[in-house]
């Protein structure tokens, strides 16, 4: 029952689609049969008859589900990670995983990188009270609450300008003593995502590392003689952060619904949740039923998020008039409000290929932050196909201060692409060989052409994949175009 109606998230009834023998100019439905796309519904003097009746419901109640699921996708998505991130090793409550040998293809993460040190922190302000959370120098990334919005950023252009230093996070409500000598931040949610990357040193994780776990996490409560720490390696470990695309979906937006703050959502958005049975302070037990029209939702809703990212129809998404290649963030706003109203759709479009909403992702600083290039397409315009082969030409001298790299990704996961490399990457940290005019040309197919083996990303028959093109400290010939990728062509 995957795809029982087709139909949710549009509306119900098409007035081209209608056949009516009606003689009133306003189009009134009278006694007749309504034909639609998602069925026919039999009304009499302007009443439906109960089985119309009750598939419209049914239609009505998928419409709603499929809205909620967009919608929410990255508070579930983000939830998801906090989740994945507490749960892994001993679950200690003040555990910092760090990727100390970089993020391999067995940690599902979405759209995770390898050439930096990852380090994620799940944090309960609902358990701990307020957070006091001590960050090293040299470190990018942030806080975000479960609805992806930052609460406060760590690096060069951020709350700590690159020193690190002493941040407080304080809970929702939160009326007590604020000491001095913190920075402070108030999370509208309880639970809150710390993420960090920290950069390679000639190549190497280790001087990362080492500062990394320096990292210290306790509760206010604590200060005076703060708990040790826990570090866990995460490279090489199965941790799943991935959000669910069944009915598993609208449970888990239930239980984020239900630990925290009532008006972190809107009432008209507290109103969709109520009509699908996820209400604060009720427990969520759908029948038989409904659970399969939520399921079904669930499915529907997911094949639009895919459409949303992988087949998206937005001008805005091209970075070049002449190329495939679209910005990962689509319209120029962490806030999706480039236009003065949030744009769920392209807000859907990121969280259902990425994680970590911050400005520092969509800010244009030249020589700083970050930028990030996607395609799931080749020159003429076919999705990437993991049976074929292909070639990437990057033009010399590319327009970074810090780093470039090219990331493959499993279209269906997200995540790394588990092809049985250590990596499925090419970038400036791992040497690739250049042509004679500084150029660089990548290479993805199921085996590596005869002496391109370091330009090499494997791929895998039966699986799509894209990839994205990072550039950490862009310089202005990224930001003014005057340099730019080639497509990937076929090679055939």
């Amino acid at each position: 029952m995957k795809m029982f109606l087709l139909a949710a998230a549009l509306a119900i009834a098409t007035t081209s689609n209608v056949v009516a023998e009606t003689p009133d100019q306003h189009g009134w439905i009278g006694t007749e049969t309504v034909k639609t796309r998602f069925g026919d519904f039999e009304f009499r003097n302007g009443y439906p008859d109960d089985a119309s009746a009750a598939k419209l419901r049914e239609v009505l109640l998928i419409s709603r589900a499929v809205e909620a699921y967009l919608a929410q996708m990255p508070a579930v998505s983000w939830y998801r990670t906090w989740k994945g991130v507490a749960a892994a090793g001993d679950k200690a409550p003040n555990q910092l995983v760090i990727w100390e040998s970089l993020m391999d293809a067995q940690t599902l993460l979405l759209t995770g990188n390898t050439e930096t040190v990852y380090g994620l922190a799940a944090i309960d302000l609902q358990r701990d009270g307020p957070v006091v959370i001590e960050v090293p120098p040299k470190m990018l990334g942030g806080f975000s609450d479960l609805w992806q919005e930052q609460i406060a950023g760590i690096g060069p252009t951020a709350d700590d300008k690159g020193r690190g230093g002493k941040f407080l996070l304080v809970p929702p409500g939160y009326d007590g003593p604020i000491p001095e000598g913190y920075l402070v931040g108030h999370a509208k949610t309880f639970g809150v995502v710390l993420g960090m990357r920290g950069f390679l040193v000639e190549g190497k994780p280790e001087p990362a590392v080492a500062l990394m776990k320096s990292t210290r996490i306790y509760p206010l409560s604590q200060a005076s003689s703060p708990p040790q720490m826990t570090f866990l390696n995460g490279s090489g470990k199965e941790i799943d952060t991935l959000m669910a695309e069944d009915f598993q979906y609208f449970a888990d937006l239930a239980d984020l619904i239900e630990r925290e703050p009532a008006d972190i959502i809107d009432s008209a958005g507290r109103f969709q949740l109520a009509a699908i049975g996820i209400e604060k302070g009720k427990p969520f037990s759908p029948d038989t039923e409904r659970k399969a029209a939520l399921t079904e939702a669930a499915w529907l809703a997911s094949a639009m998020a895919r459409t949303n990212s992988f087949a998206s129809t937005y001008p805005e998404r091209l970075v070049y008039d002449d190329r495939a290649w679209e910005w990962l963030f689509i319209g120029g706003s962490a806030s999706w409000d480039p236009r003065g109203y949030v744009n769920t759709d392209l807000r859907a479009a990121f969280a259902y290929v990425a994680v970590g909403m911050s400005p520092a992702m969509v800010d244009k600083v030249v020589g700083q932050g970050s930028q990030y290039l996607s395609t799931m397409r080749d020159s003429e315009g076919r999705h990437l196909d993991g049976s074929k082969n292909y070639r990437l030409h990057l033009p010399a001298n590319i327009p970074v201060v810090n780093f470039w790299s090219v990331v493959v990704y499993d279209s269906e996961s997200r995540s790394e692409l588990r092809n049985g490399m250590p990596f499925p990457s090419v970038s400036q940290y791992t040497d690739p060989q250049s042509n004679a005019d500084g150029s660089i040309d990548v290479y993805f197919a199921p085996t590596a052409p005869a002496g391109k083996e370091k330009n090499w990303i494997r791929t895998v028959p039966g699986k799509g994949w894209f990839t994205l093109l990072r550039f950490y400290g862009p310089r202005k010939e990224f930001f003014d175009r005057s340099w730019k990728p080639d497509d990937i062509v076929e090679d055939r």
